[in-house]
């Protein structure tokens, strides 16, 4: 399993925290989404085999959101 943490922009409401785990949540071969207001951020656990970050990152993207991918 691989873990990705995804800086997001216009994450401010508990609504956005909700809209993105649900749909995160949702997409194949992903384990575990977490969104964080307070920080603004993103982490996902997910299995690369399956899904691939850039597929996470469009799919943050897709959803209003600007994302920059955090180091590990």
């Amino acid at each position: 399993m691989a873990r990705e943490i995804f800086r997001v922009g216009g994450l401010f409401k508990h609504e956005d925290k909700e809209e993105i785990e649900t749909y995160i949540g949702q997409i194949d071969g992903v384990q575990k989404v977490q969104a964080d207001l307070k920080h603004k951020t993103v982490t996902i656990n997910y299995s690369p085999s399956v899904v691939q970050s850039e597929w996470l990152a469009e799919t943050l993207a897709s959803l209003g959101h600007d994302t920059t991918v955090l180091e590990d």
